[in-house]
């Protein structure tokens, strides 16, 4: 059976695996440039408010819309991993398989079904609710790559420390369940892609969306920025449901959010969301191809 890692000649997985880690360093570098260039800029000019942060209390969204969203997406997710789960428990591992790979696919579908459903119920469109007018979509294409390589460094300085505590406290190493399923090898070759784009391209869609586009602004308008900021963030790095990547995906999502507020458009963190996806599927796939021990 076909799949994603029979289709990279072995001869040359040492040349991609350079090429890979050339690009991977030279954006690390470039993102600790752009850091260390807001530092200074920090020292000569303190930082100000988040320019849209006011002008999201203002989008159409109450916390009841972000627990909707949120509720129904979880309720969906867990139901079809039960769902499955009863499956292979009755021996019916055909139709287990089966909703296992339609599972994001629901997450996705039933996510955008819904904030239509909202945005119609408030008379709005998706320009005025996710600041989709501000700005040329090229420039927030920019600032979303500009935005990922700065983040970038800082995130992987705090996944490093979450493996390193994690295995101090001897705690199992786990990746998500979703993703251990989307690289297995014995899945054919379409599958893996079609899972794979459904993760590189539908979950940033949706989950920035949900989590930036909804649940931002309105916590906006019951608490702080802060708070508002931090507790998001903990929601979204929870859902992962993977203790590794918990602390990691939290900074991340501060990241996101942030970006979110000071450029007010969703197509900025989206980009940085597609990014962090790509780039962590793919040292994933090439890692596992190379050495598969040390990725089972």
């Amino acid at each position: 059976m076909e799949n994603i890692f029979q289709t990279v000649d072995p001869q040359s997985l040492p040349f991609v695996l350079q090429i890979l880690g050339t690009l991977i360093g030279l954006a690390i570098i470039l993102g600790l440039g752009i850091d260390v260039l807001l530092l200074v800029l920090m020292r000569i000019r303190p930082p100000s408010l988040p320019r849209y942060a006011e002008r999201m209390r203002e989008r159409p969204w109450s916390w009841r819309d972000a627990g909707f969203l949120i509720s129904s997406l979880v309720l969906g997710f867990l139901g079809a991993q039960v769902a499955a789960e009863l499956c292979f428990s009755f021996g019916a591992a055909k139709a287990g398989n089966l909703i296992m790979q339609l599972q994001t696919l629901i997450f996705q579908v039933v996510g955008v079904g819904i904030i239509i459903y909202l945005l119609r119920q408030r008379s709005t469109s998706w320009r005025d609710a996710f600041g989709l007018g501000h700005g040329h979509v090229l420039l927030r294409i920019g600032q979303g790559i500009a935005f990922y390589l700065a983040a970038m460094p800082i995130v992987l300085f705090y996944a490093g420390a979450s493996l390193l505590l994690l295995n101090a406290l001897g705690l199992p190493l786990e990746r998500q369940q979703a993703v251990q399923f989307m690289l297995d090898p014995t899945n054919p070759l379409g599958l893996q892609i079609y899972l794979i784009l459904l993760a590189v391209l539908g979950a940033p869609l949706i989950e920035e969306l949900l989590f930036r586009g909804i649940a931002l602004p309105a916590m906006l308008r019951h608490t702080t920025q802060t708070r508002a900021i931090v507790f998001v963030s903990l929601i979204f790095a929870a859902i992962h449901l993977t203790p590794t990547a918990v602390i990691p995906l939290f900074v991340f999502a501060m990241a996101l959010s942030l970006a979110y507020l000071y450029t007010g458009n969703i197509l900025v963190p989206i980009v940085m969301h597609l990014l962090f996806n790509s780039v962590s599927l793919g040292m994933l796939v090439v890692v596992r191809t190379l050495a598969p021990e040390i990725v089972p």
